[in-house]
This record gives C-alpha cells, structure tokens and sequence, in this order.
C-alpha cells in the first residue's frame, strides 16, 4: 500500500503541475487525482484471504473539476489552491517515504541481530 501511495503521490504532484502550467490556457480545467476515496474503499474490505487487498482497485483515477469558478477565458484553475495542494501533497509524500524509511530500519535491526 505504501508503494501505492507514493506512486499516487507522484502522480498527483505532476498533475498539479501540469494544472499550474495551464493556469492562464483558455478553456483548460483543472485536474485532480481521485485516489483516496479508492483507496480508503480498499482498506474497509473484509478480507477473508491476504490477496483480496492486492487485487482491490487503488489504481489513482483523474477527474477533471467542473465545479470550481470559470475565468473569462474558460480556465477553472486557481494558482492558490494549486499551491496549497503542492505543499499539502509534499508534506504527504515526505511521510510515507518517513513511514517506509522506518520499516526498512526496523528490517535491518531485525536481521542484523
């Protein structure tokens, strides 16, 4: 699931990237990456067999937004709430490389003693 995530966070970030570059392209809408919805429906699966996790759908699914705020020019992004999420998805990513770092310790404690 971590190597999930941080797929997802890479992906995620490189969209949010793409939504900055196009902030002034006409009729260009903003994109985002509907994984977590997924990905929480994958974690609440009863599992009566340890492969059922890995066949669960946590593929990261872009949406396009329609409901934010159109300029004139037919471009839905907002630099702001692009910035935010940048920084937001950073920090995310920054943990689950802390959380994977840590297990990978906790391995090599395990083996060498």
């Amino acid at each position: 699931m971590l190597k999930d995530a941080l797929d997802v966070s890479a992906q995620r970030s490189d969209l949010i990237s793409s939504n900055i570059a196009n902030v002034n392209t006409a009729n260009y809408k903003a994109k985002r990456i509907a994984f977590t919805d997924q990905l929480n429906t994958a974690l609440k699966m009863t599992t009566t067999n340890k492969e059922h996790l890995n066949a669960a759908t946590t593929d990261a699914t872009k949406v396009t937004t329609d409901s934010t705020a159109v300029k004139q020019n037919g471009n839905n992004v907002d630099l702001d709430v692009e910035m935010v999420n940048q920084a937001t998805n950073g920090l995310y990513y920054s943990a689950l490389v802390s959380q994977l770092n840590g297990r990978y310790q906790m391995m090599d404690y395990v083996l060498e003693h």
